[in-house]
């Protein structure tokens, strides 16, 4: 579903302006420990985009009780970390498997898809920035019908079935009956087809078809005959989703994606391997194609990097801890100083032109503040780390009646 939402957009960017922003501005606003979270500057008028954005898309499923009542607690069953760089004119998508092994804030290591349940959007957003050591500065999050409702509204796709296949969850309400060989398929069809993981890759295997889907989908957005089905789409949009983006920065990512469609489109998915109940996590390549994919740098650049961490006198400890933390996300040349340091927030300080660097470092410490001083002395990278309080929202028990 990555590359769904920013060429949906594109595609309908051309299309009556004020009729777009109005059916976008129907797109539901998330709760509110997620609406609009403070942002630095990423968009300017008209229409330009200034910065880096990163969107987290997240599918949700759907929980039954033991009567086979829908509960208000869902799962994240699909999680992709879309890049939108107007420095280097891409977009890259990473797709997380939602088996993947993760820590969860509050709650401790657990299939990373455990973590909207406990805690929505925002302690998904949270876990996905800690596995990552990646800024996550919106969300989209997908129904269970979403998809689906997207693919009818342009008339379905045709898709190369690789395989014969069939699957029945009585107790979901759902059936899988596909025939090897091309098809036109409608929206349930292809969402079975892209949600069939019972084969030997599992959910590798499903993640893979996502990623052939959103080729075709790409392909037919592209149509001119598309612009047709502009109406249905927006609806469809409107009424399935819900997002901390604003319509007009909706817009904005539309019409970069739309001026920049001949430019590299990326996809991966986390590198891993099969292990009992999880994929897990390889950082030994994860860590390398996060530095490129979101922050523009080399591995070997990163390594290169000197960073300097200070704490405030007798917490010596947090400086230590903040510097294993750096060296796990690909930080080599890391040394902790005696120097006293003052700051009330864990502050990371970069005194280099270019602050890729120094964003890998802030989104690796959490809610670390960055802040640019060219001018001074000192180390490429200073870190001030300082004891950060409790976030007593970061992550609690599903709730059968509750609304997360």
């Amino acid at each position: 579903m990555a590359r769904a939402i920013p060429l949906l957009v594109a595609t309908v960017g051309g299309l009556a302006l004020g009729g777009y922003i109005y059916l976008l501005a129907q797109v539901a606003v998330g709760p509110a420990d997620v609406a609009r979270r403070p942002q630095a500057r990423l968009f300017a008028w008209p229409f330009r985009l200034v910065d880096r954005v990163n969107v987290l898309v997240i599918g949700v499923d759907v929980t039954l009780d033991g009567r086979r009542r829908v509960l208000n607690v869902s799962r994240a069953d699909s999680l992709i970390l879309v890049s939108v760089d107007p420095k280097r004119r891409r977009i890259a998508a990473l797709a997380i498997p939602r088996d993947t092994r993760a820590f969860i804030p509050g709650i401790g290591e657990t299939k990373i898809n455990a973590s909207y349940a406990y805690g929505g959007p925002r302690l998904t957003i949270r876990t996905v920035e800690h596995l990552l050591a990646v800024k996550v500065h919106y969300y989209v999050k997908l129904g269970p019908q979403s998809f689906a409702q997207l693919i009818d509204a342009i008339g379905g796709l045709d898709v190369d079935v690789e395989k014969d296949m069939r699957y029945t969850d009585s107790w979901a309400g759902y059936s899988i009956n596909l025939k090897k060989g091309r098809h036109h398929l409608n929206g349930d069809q292809v969402t079975g087809y892209i949600r069939f993981r019972h084969d030997e890759m599992g959910d590798i295997g499903r993640v893979e078809r996502q990623r052939k889907v959103m080729n075709t989908l790409v392909r037919r957005l592209r149509q001119p005959e598309t612009i047709l089905h502009a109406p249905s789409l927006l609806r469809a949009f409107a009424r399935n989703t819900q997002t901390d983006l604003g319509a007009v920065e909706l817009m904005t990512l539309g019409l970069f994606a739309l001026r920049a469609k001949d430019a590299p489109l990326l996809e991966y998915t986390l590198p891993g391997g099969f292990a009992p109940m999880y994929w897990e996590p390889d950082f030994g390549r994860i860590r390398p194609l996060v530095a490129d994919l979101f922050y523009g740098l080399s591995a070997a650049e990163l390594a290169d990097t000197l960073v300097e961490v200070r704490s405030p006198p007798g917490q010596a400890a947090l400086a230590w801890q903040a510097a294993a933390r750096l060296q796990e996300v690909g930080f080599h040349n890391v040394k902790v100083s005696t120097q006293p340091a003052a700051a009330e927030v864990t502050t990371v300080v970069a005194r280099m032109p270019e602050a890729g660097a120094a964003r890998l470092a802030a989104a690796a410490l959490g809610r670390a503040v960055l802040r640019h001083d060219l001018g001074a002395a000192g180390a490429p990278i200073t870190v001030i780390a300082v004891r950060q309080p409790i976030d007593r929202a970061q992550g609690t028990l599903p709730r059968r009646n509750g609304s997360q």
